[in-house]
């Protein structure tokens, strides 16, 4: 049968290592690997389903759970948002968005930084820096945050004056022309005990930088913007490790309302602090 048509689940069990009965068990579960019907009715899979397979096996070869593993290799599959902003307020509109000016956003921004310091627990941290000049203005607190971090990465506008460099420490990713993160301001910690994010857009056509902000220790609005930021990055060609990966594909721990109290108290003591 040539590659056109497709071929069936014993040859996908061959080219995968799997049996076809661990297959069907899969697709009975999770309806992965999904393929295509044909007009009789009969499941037809493709090298595409191939390379999905193999993408769900490395993934469980790093420990991450079945269910996870599936689900993390069907989300690569779709189109990936490119707005943080957009993700919280579809999919997490109960968080709620304040207007907040740039004083208020950075010292929510150093709080959630200090935190993922103080706490030794090697987080996952991410940014969103919208011109390359701003990022600088922090590199030695992001060096430092990187340091600590299990991986880290901050997307921009990169220019001259500090170039692009998706394996440098953090990663330094240049932002697609057009991007709406280009207008964003993220940042965005991740632990197995702890999550945290601050996310704003700059409101255009304002007196001054007002940025609409959610601000929260809520670990799935946390996971869903790193997410987004973890495909900035690759698509500039950043490679995360496996371990980080898994971070986010497993369940952890919700943010314990002390450290969210925390987080927020070191927001004041800088705001105070002016």
């Amino acid at each position: 049968m040539g590659r056109a048509e497709g071929f069936g689940i014993g040859v996908l069990a061959e080219r995968t290592g799997l049996t076809p009965t661990v297959l069907r068990t899969w697709d009975n579960r999770f309806g992965f690997p999904a393929g295509a019907r044909t007009a009789s009715g009969h499941r037809r899979f493709t090298d595409a389903d191939v390379d999905l397979v193999h993408q769900v096996l490395d993934l469980r070869a790093t420990g991450v759970g079945l269910g996870a593993a599936i689900g993390s290799v069907e989300r690569r599959r779709r189109r990936p948002d490119e707005s943080v902003h957009a993700v919280m307020t579809r999919d997490f509109p109960h968080l709620g968005v304040r207007r907040l000016g740039r004083r208020a956003l950075v010292a929510a921004s150093y709080a959630v930084e200090d935190e993922a310091l103080a706490r030794a627990e090697r987080p996952l941290v991410l940014g969103t820096f919208q011109e390359g000049d701003r990022f600088a203005d922090q590199r030695r607190r992001w060096d430092e945050l990187a340091r600590t971090a299990a991986w880290s990465a901050v997307v921009a506008d990169f220019d001259d004056d500090l170039s692009a460099d998706p394996s440098a420490s953090p990663a330094r990713c240049q932002l697609a022309e057009g991007s709406p993160l280009r207008r964003e301001w993220t940042v965005v910690t991740v632990s197995d005990a702890r999550a945290a994010l601050v996310s704003a857009w700059e409101v255009p056509g304002s007196a001054g930088p007002v940025y609409e902000s959610v601000v929260t220790g809520h670990r799935p609005a946390a996971i869903a913007a790193a997410r987004v930021l973890l495909d900035a990055a690759r698509a500039a060609g950043a490679d995360p490790p496996a371990d980080v990966v898994r971070l986010l594909d497993e369940p952890g721990r919700e943010t314990a309302a002390v450290d969210v109290d925390r987080m927020w108290l070191r927001a004041l003591a800088h705001l105070d602090r002016g």
